[in-house]
């Protein structure tokens, strides 16, 4: 800090705030962490003293805080450092923001594809083996189908109902009001429910939207040729996240035989 005007060798802490551009709130602070303590406190007042050849170390301190370092980096630094030790340390944190400045760029590049994000295209191709389940046929309604059909599966199929995950199948074109609830089944109970291959989709937040993603499920399909066979699949796990208002939701549809085989 280069100046030709004459300080008092004791600062006030306003002064000393005033002088070095620190707060008063931040030098307490720096006291507290150690760093940059006043030279005396005065018992009877409360009073900080400062010398005023501590203004060059508050200067030193804003430095270091703009470059960067830690408080125990700086605590050791106003503390006295070897030239070797400051020299180490300096090409340490050279390093260091070397890194976060490379970690920034890489994040920079996905801000620059989040830019471009126009929603989630989350969808996959998922084949589904045949599987025994036991089903039973529901009268939905399409914003609280899920509340039905649990409702409904636990009165059919009893316990197993609340505790195995739960499908929901119906039909593209009319909808939930004509549905089939079905649970996995152990032989020789139940039916066989054909494999097929499912353009599948995972629905987040309140059950209610769920249309819109089915909207995107089915624009997903279309936009990648591929034809469903009518029916819409929903799937919905146990553990009472039917009561949950942001429970998440596996909505597919199930696709024609031949349009994903010869993509």
């Amino acid at each position: 800090m280069k100046t030709t005007e004459a300080y008092p060798s004791l600062l006030l802490i306003g002064q000393f705030s005033k002088l070095s551009g620190l707060s008063c709130r931040m030098l307490r602070f720096y006291a507290e962490q150690n760093i940059l303590v006043p030279a005396y406190t005065d018992c009877s007042t409360g009073y900080r003293h400062y010398l005023a050849s501590q203004l060059t170390e508050a200067q030193l301190l804003k430095q270091l805080r703009q470059a960067d370092f830690s408080l125990g980096d700086i605590a050791e630094i106003l503390n006295g450092l070897k030239t070797t030790q400051w020299e180490m340390c300096v090409a340490a944190q050279r390093e260091s923001i070397a890194r976060k400045i490379e970690s920034m760029e890489m994040a920079l590049e996905e801000l620059e594809q989040l830019e471009k994000y126009q929603g989630p295209d989350e969808c996959i191709l998922a084949r589904v083996a045949p599987m025994r389940v036991r089903s039973a046929p529901l009268a939905g309604e399409r914003l609280r189908l899920r509340e039905i059909a649990r409702s409904e599966a636990k009165h059919i199929f009893g316990e197993d109902g609340s505790s195995s995950p739960l499908l929901c199948v119906y039909d593209l074109q009319t909808g939930p009001a004509s549905a089939t609830i079905c649970i996995p089944a152990e032989e020789p109970d139940g039916e066989i429910m054909p494999g097929c291959v499912l353009a599948v989709s995972l629905h987040r937040g309140a059950y209610e939207t769920i249309p819109a993603t089915l909207e995107q499920l089915l624009a997903w399909v279309k936009r990648n040729q591929y034809r469903t066979n009518g029916k819409v699949v929903e799937r919905y796990f146990p553990c009472g996240e039917e009561d949950h208002p942001h429970g998440r939701v596996e909505i597919a549809v199930a696709l024609d035989d031949d349009s994903h085989t010869s993509q």
